[in-house]
C-alpha cells in the first residue's frame, strides 16, 4: 500500500463530519435569482449592529442577485454535492457560458468565459475570497474547501479583477462554523481510482473557533500509464473578540503529482483517430510535482452601525517540476505517414512567490433620497516567478524520438535536455478603486472605477536582455435594475477592462483593452419555484496575444477580437422534491482585425457556438436519483487558422444516493452513460485531450 494510500484510509478513518457551509456565509445569494434573498430586499437597508462578516462575495455588497445590475451565477455548494462534484471542473457545465480550454496536461484549470478565455497559461480572473489568486501555476480546484463559486458575468474591473470583460470567477472557501461539527467521504472507482476527505470543526471557546479540512486521493487514469495522488490540508481560524471586531486566518497546503499528459494527435485533421487511452510520452519521466502554500488573513472591524472596514493579505508559494516527453510541432512531429510521430523532451522547473495586500472601506448613507452603499479601497500585488525549461528536439523533417501512433512502444533512451528558456518575471500592480451602489425606489444604480498601475520586469537569461513594461489606466463601470414587478428585474452594465500583456521573453507589448455591455432580465416564477436569468452580451478586446503555430514561446499581438451572444440559466425546485437546473449559451466569438488576414473571421479556439446543459434530481423518500445531460458544439481546435475542428458532443451521466439514516449515505455516479468518444479541449491538434469514457464511482459519507 503506497504512503497516500495509507493517508486515504487514515483520514477516512478518523474524521467523520457534517458540514457547516450553510450556516458560516450568509453574506452572499446562493442561486441566480432567489426568490428567499429577493422577498427580503426592503430589509437589506436594515442597519446591522455588531459584527459583519468580512465580505468575500465577487459583488463586494450584500444585495440581493435580483437587484444587483449584472449577470451573476452561483454554484453553492448544495448545487455542488448534489453534482457529487471533486474539482472546479465537474461544475462549470452549469456555469452559463464556460468552455473548457488547454488545460497544460491537466495539470491547471483553464476556461474561457463568455468566449475570451483571458492570459495563455492562467486563463480569466480568478479570486479567491476576492483576492487575485491566478498568478503561477496552480493545481486543478478542489471541491472540499470551497462554500459557492461565483461566476460574475461581463466586465468587473472597477472592483474585483484584473480585466478580463468576459466575467471573473471567485470562490468563496469554507470558515470555521459557529457549532461543531464534521463530515468524512470515501470513494472507489474505476481506475482504481480511491478518495478521502474530512472535515471537522466548530467553536473552541466563546470567542475562537477552528476547522480542519483534509483531502487524499491516488488512482490511474483510462489514459494508460497516467497515474497520479493528490494530498491537501486546509486548517482555517476565527478570532471574534467583540461584536465588533473579527480575524480570519485560512490557509491551504496541497502536493499534486500527475504526468504531463497532452492526449492524443490528430491524424489528417481527425482528433478521433487514435485510441484515447494511448499515450504519447515517456513513462520512465515519472510524474511532475505540484506544491502550493496558500495562505490569507482577514480583519473586518465595524466602526459604526454604517461604516465598515476590511483589510487582508493574501500569499501563495509553489512550484511545479519534472519531466515531460510529448508530442512535437509542425514538421517535428506527426509524419507523412500518419503514424509515425515525433517528441520532444522537455526538463521544467517553475517557482514562484505571490503577495497581494487589500483595505477597504464600507459606507451606507442616505443622501438626496437616495440610499448609498459607498465603498473605497485599495489593492496591491507583488508576483515573482522563475521559469525554467530545458529541451531535447528534433528539426524539420527529422524528428526524435519516434513512436507509433497505433502502435506504441515505449523505453527508448531518453536523451538529456539542454537548455531553452530561463526567465525571471517580476509583476507588480497597485490599484485605487471606488463604488457606489445606489437604491431609489425600484432602481438600482451602480457607478464605479478603479485606477491601475501595472509593472512587469521581464530577465531572459540565456539572451541576456531585459524588458520592462509599465501599463496605466482607469477602468470604469455603471450599471442599472429596474424591478419592474415583484418577479421581474430587468437590468443593463456596461464596463471597460484592461489587463498587462506579459512578454513572451523576446518583446514586450502593448496592453490589452476591453470593452463590455450586456442587457437582460433576471426572474421569479410559480411562488419562487422557479428563477433565472437571460442575458445579451457584447465585449470587444484589442492587442490579444496569440502563439506562434511552428514555436509557442513567441507570441504576435492579433488586432481586435469580439465575442457576443446569448446566455440563459434557470433553476427549478419544487416541494415534492424535484430540482433542476439548466443553462444553454450561445456565442459568437471571432477575430475581427488583424495583421495575419487568415485569422479574420476565424472562430476563437476552443469556443463553441452552442452551449447548454441540464441538471434533474428527484428525492423518493431517501432515495435521491438524478443525471444530466451535456452539450458542447464544434470548436476549432488552435488560434493558427490551421482548419482544425474539434467535434460537437453530448454525454450524458446518472447518480443515485440512498439516505441510510441522517448521519449516513451512499452514493453511486455513472459517468459518460453511452460510452461517448468525446474530445473536450485542445491546444494544437497534437495536443488534443480526449474525455474520460464511462466509468463509475461509489461513495460513502457520515456526518455528525
Amino acid at each position: 500500500m503506497s504512503k497516500t494510500m495509507g493517508r486515504v484510509m487514515l483520514l477516512a478513518g478518523c474524521v467523520v463530519a457534517q458540514p457547516g457551509w450553510a450556516a458560516d456565509r450568509p453574506t452572499a445569494p446562493l442561486s441566480p435569482v432567489d426568490d428567499k434573498t429577493a422577498a427580503t430586499d426592503a430589509q437589506s437597508d436594515i442597519v446591522v449592529k455588531g459584527l459583519r462578516e468580512a465580505s468575500a462575495s465577487i459583488t463586494g455588497t450584500d444585495a440581493s442577485a435580483r437587484r444587483y445590475p449584472q449577470s451573476l451565477r452561483i454554484i453553492d455548494r448544495a448545487l455542488i454535492d448534489r453534482l457529487g462534484a471533486t474539482r472546479l471542473d465537474d461544475t462549470v457545465e452549469l456555469a452559463g457560458g464556460v468552455a473548457r480550454q488547454n488545460d497544460f496536461g491537466g495539470l491547471w484549470d483553464k476556461y474561457s468565459i463568455r468566449g475570451f478565455a483571458g492570459n495563455e497559461n492562467s486563463g480569466p480572473d480568478v479570486l479567491i475570497n476576492r483576492f487575485s489568486s491566478n498568478l503561477g501555476f496552480n493545481a486543478p480546484i478542489d471541491t472540499a474547501t470551497v462554500e459557492r463559486f461565483e461566476f460574475l458575468k461581463g466586465a468587473a474591473a472597477a472592483l474585483s479583477g484584473l480585466g478580463e470583460p468576459g466575467g471573473s470567477l471567485n470562490i468563496v472557501t469554507k470558515t470555521p462554523t459557529a457549532t461543531r461539527q464534521g463530515e468524512a467521504s470515501l470513494s472507489y472507482g474505476s481506475w482504481n481510482r480511491v478518495r478521502a476527505t474530512g472535515d471537522i470543526g466548530g467553536p473552541v471557546t466563546d470567542t475562537l473557533a477552528v476547522r480542519m479540512i483534509g483531502v487524499a486521493e491516488e488512482g490511474d487514469s483510462f489514459r494508460r500509464y497516467v497515474h497520479t495522488d493528490r494530498l491537501l490540508l486546509a486548517p482555517s481560524v476565527a478570532f471574534t473578540p467583540s461584536d465588533s471586531l473579527r480575524l480570519l486566518y485560512q490557509a491551504e497546503f496541497m502536493r499534486n503529482r500527475a504526468p504531463i499528459d497532452r492526449g492524443v494527435a490528430a491524424i489528417r485533421g481527425d482528433a478521433r483517430a487514435m485510441d484515447r487511452a494511448t499515450y504519447l510520452g515517456e513513462p520512465a519521466d515519472g510524474r511532475m510535482t505540484q506544491r502550493m502554500l496558500w495562505q490569507q488573513g482577514s480583519v473586518f472591524a465595524a466602526l459604526s452601525d454604517r461604516v465598515s472596514l476590511e483589510g487582508g493579505v493574501s500569499s501563495r508559494d509553489g512550484f511545479l517540476t519534472g519531466y515531460a516527453t510529448q508530442v512535437d510541432f509542425g514538421a517535428r512531429g506527426v509524419q507523412a505517414d500518419g503514424r509515425t510521430i515525433g517528441r520532444s523532451r522537455r526538463f521544467h522547473d517553475f517557482r514562484w512567490q505571490d503577495l497581494t495586500a487589500r483595505i477597504e472601506m464600507t459606507a451606507k448613507l442616505d443622501w438626496l433620497g437616495l440610499s448609498h452603499e459607498l465603498r473605497f479601497g485599495a489593492d496591491r500585488v507583488r508576483h515573482g516567478m522563475n521559469f525554467r525549461m530545458d529541451q531535447a528536439r528534433g528539426r524539420p523533417g527529422a524528428p526524435i524520438l519516434t513512436i507509433d501512433a497505433f502502435n506504441p512502444v515505449y523505453g527508448q533512451t531518453l536523451p538529456v535536455p539542454t537548455p531553452f528558456q530561463d526567465r525571471h518575471h517580476s509583476f507588480r500592480s497597485e490599484s485605487l478603486y471606488a463604488q457606489d451602489l445606489i437604491r431609489f425606489g425600484d432602481f438600482t444604480a451602480l457607478i464605479g472605477a478603479r485606477w491601475n498601475n501595472f509593472r512587469e520586469s521581464m530577465l531572459n537569461r540565456i539572451r541576456g536582455l531585459r524588458l520592462e513594461t509599465v501599463d496605466r489606466g482607469i477602468t470604469p463601470r455603471a450599471a442599472l435594475t429596474w424591478a419592474a414587478t415583484p418577479n421581474l428585474s430587468l437590468f443593463t452594465s456596461w464596463g471597460q477592462s484592461l489587463r498587462l500583456n506579459p512578454s513572451d521573453g523576446v518583446a514586450s507589448f502593448d496592453a490589452e483593452k476591453s470593452d463590455s455591455a450586456e442587457i437582460g432580465a433576471k426572474y421569479t416564477l410559480f411562488g419562487g419555484a422557479l428563477t433565472g436569468q437571460t442575458a445579451l452580451f457584447t465585449m470587444t478586446k484589442r492587442n490579444v496575444l496569440n502563439p506562434n503555430a511552428t514555436d509557442v514561446f513567441v507570441k504576435t499581438q492579433i488586432g481586435r477580437q469580439r465575442s457576443r451572444g446569448v446566455e440563459t440559466v434557470a433553476d427549478l425546485a419544487l416541494t415534492g422534491g424535484l430540482t433542476a437546473t439548466g443553462t444553454f449559451t450561445y456565442t459568437d466569438a471571432t477575430v475581427r482585425n488583424d495583421k495575419n488576414a487568415a485569422l479574420i473571421g476565424t472562430m476563437l479556439s476552443n469556443v463553441p457556438r452552442y452551449l447548454g446543459a441540464l441538471d434533474l434530481h428527484q428525492r423518493i423518500g431517501a432515495v435521491t436519483i438524478g443525471g444530466g445531460v451535456n452539450h458542447v458544439g464544434a470548436r476549432n481546435g488552435d488560434p493558427f487558422a490551421s482548419g482544425y475542428r474539434l467535434p460537437a458532443y453530448t454525454t450524458l451521466r446518472a447518480d443515485a444516493t440512498w439516505r441510510v439514516n441522517p448521519q449516513f449515505d451512499v452514493r453511486v455516479d455513472l459517468e459518460n452513460i453511452f460510452d461517448t468518444y468525446y474530445i473536450a479541449s485542445s491546444y494544437a491538434d497534437v495536443w488534443t485531450m480526449p474525455g474520460a469514457p464511462r466509468n463509475v464511482r461509489v461513495t460513502l459519507r457520515g456526518r455528525f
